[in-house]
């Protein structure tokens, strides 16, 4: 027997038990099933996590003091080692050094006001590029509705569509707000207060109430709230923020800041430990679906043993005509791997298109709730879908192999003689 007569021969023997063989193909079309849909969530996530950093920007540093990894609510004193402005003067001379912003954290305590005619609004300040804090790590950074979202200059502020609102501007007239003056007031536990006139020169699409300052500004706020002169002289800066040229030269700054001392955070290492944490999270997940697949490989082997009792006398007819041992277990391998095959094929489509609609209807809550969120959770990769594929049909040959062994080791004599 040719190999094309043993194809043909399989073929012809699942067409003659289409219910049969149906039900076998089941399990493999559930397994196939979950391991596309868990593992296309997966790799979706993943692409999620890539592209929600890049945004942010794989080049940015984010230097602290030594130790200072947390924000410790704007109380600095007791620094070892202070990111002096001269520290931040040389830096700006470094090769590989795009952008540099200072960082001044204002006290945890403090409350923040903004005042415009009648209006009063409780705010908050957001961080510039040194601190993107968890939204801006999970969402696309907010985009200027008017002006400019970048960190202002002294006297300036960046103005959220929240804090719009909340001062009675409606969201398609907030571009009245630019170049308008705005009583900023810092208020502290114990009663006092000061105020700061700040310029509106931007507003962002941020939908909560923040505001954006300037370090100069930051640090008047500060130099009051512990009544000092000039803290950046004592304290330093709390963070700064670098903006690499390339990747290639963030790392090399990384190394170089890390060796005087300091603590460098870079967003490409949050990306490494995210990517592994998903690896994890894939191999369980498609282990869920490995079992599915070992189940149903067990109706493929019942199967298969029920057409060989069924077809003993055509087992000893191909024998008797010279079928050879292999031959014949060739052909039963062939089979239960066509079964496999046809399964992993359906559950590969039902999965793909299965992921179509979730990742509608994701998009749909997503605008909705007018999350920035955008592209597919659900991602079937050519891969990914090859590989279910093919390890569906090599589950289907696995569960063949004994069933074959047997029908290969039939005596033809006794075959012959069977009822």
């Amino acid at each position: 027997m040719t190999l094309q007569d043993q194809i043909s021969t399989a073929l012809a023997n699942l067409a003659r038990r289409k219910l049969r063989t149906a039900l076998a193909s089941l399990g493999v079309v559930v397994g196939t099933l979950t391991i596309v849909i868990m593992v296309s969530l997966a790799s979706g996530v993943r692409g999620q996590i890539n592209r929600q950093f890049e945004s942010i920007g794989l080049d940015r540093l984010t230097v602290r003091p030594p130790g200072e990894w947390r924000f410790r609510g704007g109380d600095s004193s007791g620094r070892k080692k202070i990111i002096s402005a001269k520290d931040v003067a040389q830096w700006r001379e470094w090769p590989g050094v795009k952008k540099i912003d200072p960082e001044v954290n204002l006290p945890g305590s403090a409350r923040l006001e903004i005042k415009l005619n009648d209006h009063t609004e409780n705010v908050r300040v957001g961080g510039g590029e040194a601190r993107p804090g968890p939204p801006a790590m999970m969402f696309e950074r907010p985009q200027a509705l008017a002006g400019s979202v970048e960190v202002p200059n002294e006297g300036g502020l960046v103005l959220s569509l929240g804090a719009a609102r909340a001062m009675g501007a409606a969201t398609n007239a907030v571009a009245t707000l630019l170049d308008q003056k705005i009583e900023t007031i810092l208020r502290a536990p114990r009663g006092e207060m000061q105020s700061f006139t700040l310029t509106v020169k931007g507003i962002s699409s941020e939908k909560s109430s923040v505001i954006l300052l300037s370090p100069e500004d930051r640090m008047a706020m500060k130099n009051w709230w512990f009544n000092s002169t000039n803290l950046v002289e004592k304290e330093g800066f709390d963070t700064v923020a670098i903006r690499a040229a390339d990747v290639s030269q963030a790392h090399a700054l990384t190394a170089r800041l890390k060796k005087e001392g300091f603590q460098v955070q870079s967003l490409e290492i949050i990306v490494e430990v995210a990517n592994r944490i998903v690896t994890a999270i894939t191999v369980m997940l498609s282990m869920i679906g490995g079992v599915a697949l070992l189940v149903a490989s067990i109706g493929i082997a019942n199967t298969m043993v029920m057409a060989i009792y069924e077809r003993t006398r055509e087992i000893g007819i191909l024998k008797a005509l010279g079928a050879s041992r292999r031959e014949i277990r060739q052909m039963f391998m062939i089979e239960s791997g066509f079964i496999g095959l046809i399964g992993g094929v359906i559950g590969l489509l039902l999965g793909t298109a299965l992921g179509i609609v979730l990742n509608l209807g994701i998009a749909w809550y997503m605008q909705r709730r007018e999350m920035p969120l955008r592209g597919d959770f659900f991602t079937v990769t050519f891969g990914l879908a090859a590989g279910a594929i093919l390890f569906a049909a090599f589950i289907g040959v696995v569960a063949g192999l004994l069933p074959a062994q047997r029908a290969a080791n039939l005596d033809p004599l006794a075959a012959l003689r069977h009822e």
